[in-house]
Parts: structure tokens; C-alpha cells; sequence
């Protein structure tokens, strides 16, 4: 009977390798792999040779199907990995693990190291209730408006990767736009060179563009706003009319209107226009 294993593998230090993993990709048939090379030196560890191809985000959703077709024609056992961590974490593997369940297919979870549960582990920070972002947008401006709609959520801690190239840039934009904001920088996790950083963003920035290998490595990020303010929301300028109209509504004459409006700072022109156009508007309805 087919079988997919979602296999999690080590983020980085290869004694992570749990029994369970090694079972599984000693049992299968075949390894669909994000990259064949780096799941190779992982089957080279523990000693064995597996069929393999690669499945990965530019190729899923046209291979997929033919993956599932074959399993249920050889009765394959498959497993299912990603380049480090969790396959379908912000790795390729969901497209796949869909197909199988519609296909009726079992699949089972072989747990193993998490870059996001590694992270917050060492964080210190309150992650009881935290949420997961994966990458977040390249240019400025959309990168300010992620992390301010982060902020409304209410949600207190978050997990983001980022590339080693622009990992500077989103801790200074964090800085920019969630001041009091705390981070905890983690840099190739379990690896050999493993680097946290964790403090206030501003704290932590410096300490970044101090280190000449800053654009080295793996990045996973845990953001605290817990400390941060939010900002009130501006409340949208009522025009004129609106100001006209509402004290017409509550029973007010037209001059009573006029003179609230004044009150307001609205000029005599913008007011006076918009007292031609509500006297069209009436003057349209009597017609």
C-alpha cells in the first residue's frame, strides 16, 4: 500500500538525525528531494543509496500529480524531504502532501529540528502564542507596511527568515518602524559558526554591522512588539458637507449649520459650496 513520509531533516548539524529519520529513508522506495545533492550527503551519513528526484517550488505543481499517479500504480513507499527542517515550513512539500490526500494516500509525519521552534526556544521571549511569516517582502515599502500590519495583529512574537544579503536591511526597517521593538538574530543554527543576537533591534543592529561576516549564513529571525506602541488611528477629515448634513439631520437650521462648520476651520469657500450643493441635492429630490 503507498505510503508518504514527511520527513523533517537536520537544519544544519547532521547529529540531529534522529533514529526515526534514518529509518524512514532506509525503508523507501524513493526520495522526493528538494535537492537531490543536499539530501545526498544526508543518505551518505547514515550510509545508504535511494532513487531520488527533485521536487522543488519551481517544479511541484507539475510533478506532483505523476509522483502520486506512480505510487498508487508500484504501491511506493515515498518519502518526502526539503533542503533543511520541515518540508511545506516555507520549503517546497504542500503541493505534494495535497495530491497524496486526495489520492487517498497515507502519509506520515517524521518529525524532527525546526528552525522556528529552535529560534523561539532560545529567544526568551513570551512565544505561548507567536506567528509564523516565512519571508517577507524585498522592496522598502511594502517591507514597512508587512511589518506594521504584523503589529495590528496583536499577536506579540513572530518568526521571519531572511537571506543573509538582506538581513541588515530588514532589522533597520524594523528599527524605523516598530521602535521598542526586541529581536532575537539567529544565524546557522546547530551549524558550526551558529551566531544569536537578541536585544533591542537598535542594539542588535550595531552589533550586525559590526561583524564583517554579517551576509554569511542562514537567518531566522524572532520579533518581539510586545514593548512597541501602536499608533491611534487617524480619523478621516469629515468635508464640509457631511458637517452640514449631520447638523441638519439633528434638527438645526441651515445658518446653525453654517456656523458649525465655521468652527470647524473650514474655509468660507469650501463652506459655501458646500452649502450649494446640499441645496441642489433638496432642490433635485422636490423635482
Amino acid at each position: 500500500m503507498a505510503k508518504l513520509f514527511v520527513v523533517a531533516t537536520p537544519i544544519g548539524n547532521l547529529n540531529d538525525l534522529t533514529p526515526r529519520m534514518s529509518e524512514a529513508l532506509s525503508a523507501c522506495d524513493l526520495i522526493c528531494a528538494e535537492d537531490t545533492r543536499v539530501t545526498m550527503k544526508l543518505t551518505q551519513f547514515i550510509g545508504i543509496k535511494k532513487p531520488m528526484m527533485s521536487l522543488h517550488r519551481h517544479n511541484e505543481d507539475q510533478k506532483s500529480d505523476g509522483v502520486i499517479e506512480r505510487m498508487l500504480a508500484e504501491d511506493l513507499t515515498v518519502c518526502l524531504t526539503c533542503d533543511a527542517g520541515t518540508p511545506g515550513i516555507s520549503d517546497p512539500g504542500e503541493t505534494l502532501v495535497n495530491a497524496a490526500w486526495e489520492a487517498g494516500i497515507e502519509i506520515i509525519p517524521v518529525s524532527g529540528p525546526s528552525a522556528v521552534v529552535t529560534a523561539l526556544s532560545v529567544s526568551g521571549f513570551d512565544s505561548r502564542e507567536f506567528a509564523f511569516y516565512g519571508f517577507l517582502p524585498r522592496e522598502n515599502k511594502p517591507l514597512k507596511e508587512k511589518l506594521l500590519s504584523i503589529l495590528e495583529t496583536g499577536i506579540p512574537v513572530s518568526v521571519l527568515y531572511e537571506s543573509p544579503h538582506r538581513v541588515v536591511q530588514l532589522v533597520e526597517m524594523i528599527e524605523k518602524t516598530l521602535p521598542g521593538a526586541s529581536v532575537c538574530v539567529c544565524c546557522d543554527l546547530t551549524k558550526k559558526f551558529e551566531k544569536i543576537l537578541r536585544g533591542g533591534a537598535g542594539e542588535v543592529l550595531n552589533e550586525m554591522r559590526s561583524n564583517p561576516n554579517v551576509e554569511k549564513g542562514e537567518y531566522c529571525i524572532v520579533l518581539d512588539t510586545s514593548l512597541v506602541q501602536k499608533k491611534p488611528k487617524e480619523r478621516a477629515e469629515l468635508k464640509a458637507e457631511h458637517i452640514l448634513l449631520d447638523a441638519l439631520l439633528e434638527g438645526l437650521s441651515m445658518r446653525e449649520a453654517l456656523a458649525r462648520a465655521s468652527e470647524t476651520g473650514k474655509s468660507r469657500n469650501e463652506i459655501y459650496k458646500a452649502k450649494l450643493a446640499i441645496e441642489n441635492l433638496f432642490e433635485g429630490e422636490e423635482e
